[in-house]
């Protein structure tokens, strides 16, 4: 027998606070921690762009797709002869990308709301997967979690259609509020989320991105960038059984539980990969201005970490430098190894470039790894 929503047991009645007093503490802590470090960088998108990276392909590897980080930067660098047989895959995870920096975008002037979830939405599914699953718009029919066209036979059923507009209300006012601790009520709110399931495609990327909004939203993290989708890939057997037990047993308090350790580890991953991020920063940026005193070599540097994977040309137009001074620039980059061309300039195509120590502690990549545009020839 499927399990259904939880009809009349939202927002929970019977959290065991006395339970989460330490995971909230653990969690606050570490996000105090890892926000504080954000907070020192002068440039933070040098940290906040890889992440982000990471983190549209990995909720959308949750989801199926087999795009890695390097696949999506050469796509992105504008290699004409990428290999198609991922471009769906890796136009899903640009896709989550554009929608989570719209979301952003949005709660700076309006509360988290159906409104941006639905904005977030129609990005999400724009010419991808799902494109033809009613994008930017709450469904009208049933659907059901399982593997069985049988709804009989499905693991869970969300809510009716005919009450999930109510439904996304109350978890509005909910998400809005202050009546219990902020963490907490993410916990909570993105389980509702999810066993609502609003949309016919995409609840469970939608729903990931609740998590940074809502951090950012009520001031617990200066920007979005709190990400739990790698805490979740590698934990989803757990992650969909305490979702379940939400709806079957009331367990709020064991969800709860869960999500804060999720919060408390991600936490400190995100930190550790931040300062090891930043410690190459600085290394890059001290090594190129013992070897060239150009005013534009801090923006230039800063330019390597915003894309680890790159066109040439754009890179001289955003790190502000002239042609020759670039060229200076890579040229001094490839001697000492920091750089690598993955694919040679070629009439107008301009040389593709990569910075293989980013991509490594992005993705734990390998630079033999690292697909080479001139050999999608297909």
């Amino acid at each position: 027998m499927p399990v259904h929503y939880h009809t009349g047991k939202f927002p929970p009645s019977s959290i065991d606070w006395k339970k989460l007093a330490v995971p909230i503490e653990r969690a606050t802590m570490a996000l105090a921690r890892y926000d504080s470090f954000l907070g020192i960088i002068p440039d933070e998108s040098i940290l906040l762009s890889p992440m982000l990276v990471q983190e549209a392909v990995t909720s959308s590897r949750i989801e199926g797709t087999h795009a890695t980080v390097s696949d999506v930067l050469v796509y992105e660098a504008g290699g004409a002869n990428f290999d198609s047989s991922k471009s769906d895959d890796v136009l899903e995870v640009v896709n989550y990308r554009r929608a989570l920096l719209l979301a952003e975008k949005m709660v700076k002037d309006v509360p988290l709301s159906g409104r941006v979830l639905k904005a977030a939405h129609k990005t999400l599914l724009q010419n991808v997967r799902g494109s033809l699953k009613s994008p930017g718009m709450y469904r009208h029919d049933q659907n059901w979690i399982g593997t069985s066209d049988n709804i009989d036979e499905a693991r869970y059923v969300p809510i009716a259609a005919d009450k999930l507009e109510d439904a996304m209300a109350a978890w509005e006012r909910f998400v809005n509020s202050d009546d219990i601790p902020s963490l907490v009520k993410i916990s909570i709110a993105h389980a509702e989320f999810e066993s609502i399931h609003p949309f016919c495609d995409g609840n469970g990327r939608v729903g990931r991105m609740i998590v940074p909004l809502m951090l950012c939203s009520d001031g617990i993290i200066r920007h979005p960038c709190l990400y739990l989708s790698e805490f979740f890939e590698h934990r989803n057997n757990e992650y969909q059984d305490r979702l379940l037990a939400v709806s079957r047993d009331d367990a709020w308090t064991e969800w709860c539980e869960f999500f804060l350790a999720a919060i408390e580890t991600q936490a400190k991953e995100n930190l550790e990969k931040a300062q090891s991020i930043y410690r190459l920063y600085k290394d890059v940026l001290l090594e190129s201005t013992i070897k060239s005193k150009s005013p534009e070599v801090p923006e230039a540097v800063a330019c390597l970490f915003r894309s680890a994977i790159f066109p040439s040309n754009v890179f001289t137009k955003r790190a502000g430098m002239n042609e020759s001074a670039s060229r200076r620039f890579i040229s001094s980059l490839k001697e000492s190894g920091r750089i690598v061309e993955i694919s040679p300039h070629r009439g107008r195509t301009p040389a593709i470039l990569a910075f293989p120590e980013l991509l490594g502690i992005s993705e734990g990549l390998r630079m033999d790894s690292v697909p080479s545009v001139t050999d999608n020839d297909n």
